[in-house]
């Protein structure tokens, strides 16, 4: 599932099937047995996922991103193994940087990547800043860490009971 293809930018249309929803639950798929990342490779990673990594080398990385048209709103999947420590990371992100208008791109939405975690015997923490207000939500199984953190809503988005996941770090458990 790794490509030789020179790693860009894709768009929806040339993975129907990886809407951000999808992609946020492949690499939820990752984690099934999952009790430590060191022993992860790229090929691991792509074949669990089934999602299409390219090499970045800027970045060192193995990554898909995909951009939506017309809008500053993208999804990606990067896995960084050259190096300790291992991580994949999924990102629901814009370009710029001022907020776009309108609702945020929301893939996995906290309560359900929650609940599913804790059904798959990892314990919850959260961090928390100075006043109490959460930073990241910490999910832990054997040597395995999952980070979550909420991605930002524009200051137009109506008001939703949903809380979307901007970004997702599964990585070694220290």
């Amino acid at each position: 599932m790794t490509s030789t293809e020179p790693f860009r930018p894709s768009s929806p249309s040339e993975y129907p099937e990886l809407t951000p929803l999808e992609v946020g639950n492949r690499v939820l798929r990752l984690l099934d047995g999952l009790k430590t990342t060191d022993g992860l490779t790229v090929d691991e990673v792509a074949a669990k996922t089934g999602i299409p990594l390219k090499y970045d080398p800027r970045g060192r990385a193995h990554g898909l991103i995909i951009k939506l048209p017309d809008s500053p709103w993208f999804y990606s999947v990067i896995f960084r193994g050259s190096k300790p420590p291992k991580a994949v990371e999924l990102n629901y992100a814009y370009d710029g940087d001022t907020p776009p208008t309108g609702q945020p791109l929301c893939g996995l939405e906290l309560d359900v990547v929650a609940k599913r975690l804790k059904d798959d015997g990892f314990m919850m923490r959260i961090d928390e800043d100075g006043i109490g207000q959460p930073l990241a939500y910490i999910f832990r199984r054997d040597r395995v860490d999952v980070m979550a953190v909420l991605g930002s809503s524009p200051a137009d988005a109506r008001s939703v009971d949903r809380l979307c996941i901007g970004h997702l770090l599964i990585t070694l458990a220290d």
